[in-house]
């Protein structure tokens, strides 16, 4: 009985870690989807600024505005914040594909962050990044169950030192 209760319990314990190693595995292939969703809301922004730029510039928007000293503010504005999105595309886009999350996380625009991450429906990307980000995750959260064990494990092991010392 004693030895049928450890068997289950030690199958208990690898599907645990199992569970535990896919979460990690399918949570790290989200980074390069991410990304994508990321970059996708970027560029609709940047093209928004450039037709607002556009249309501040010689459209309809400039003679609404009238005042040459407020649509040159305005101009500048937009020029300067068109230029910081391109700058963080360029910085997404220029990194390699196994550094772009990280790169997202130094050079986002917190806003459009966030309104990716409201909008980003998980999925199971399986091209090549996404495969090493994946297998990545696996061997974290294989680490973590072990970590996670290894207390209880060191506990037993004296317990059954002790054991075998009284036994002898």
């Amino acid at each position: 009985m004693l030895c049928a209760m450890r068997w289950a319990w030690a199958k208990i314990l690898t599907l645990i870690g199992a569970a535990i190693a896919a979460l990690g595995a399918a949570s790290a292939a989200q980074g390069p989807a991410f990304v994508q969703a990321y970059l996708q809301r970027l560029g609709g922004h940047i093209d928004e600024a450039r037709r607002t730029l556009g249309e501040l510039s010689g459209g309809n928007a400039a003679r609404i505005v009238g005042d040459g000293e407020a649509r040159d503010r305005l101009v500048g504005a937009f020029a300067e914040r068109l230029s910081d999105l391109e700058a963080s595309r360029a910085a997404i886009e220029g990194a390699s594909p196994l550094w772009r999350p990280i790169a997202l996380a130094l050079h986002s625009d917190r806003d459009i962050a966030s309104a990716a991450a409201e909008a980003f429906t998980p999925a199971m990307p399986l091209d090549a990044t996404s495969l090493v980000y994946a297998f990545a995750g696996l061997l974290l959260g294989w680490v973590v169950w072990e970590l996670c064990q290894w207390p209880v494990k060191v506990k037993l092991r004296r317990r059954k030192t002790r054991r075998q010392r009284l036994a002898s």
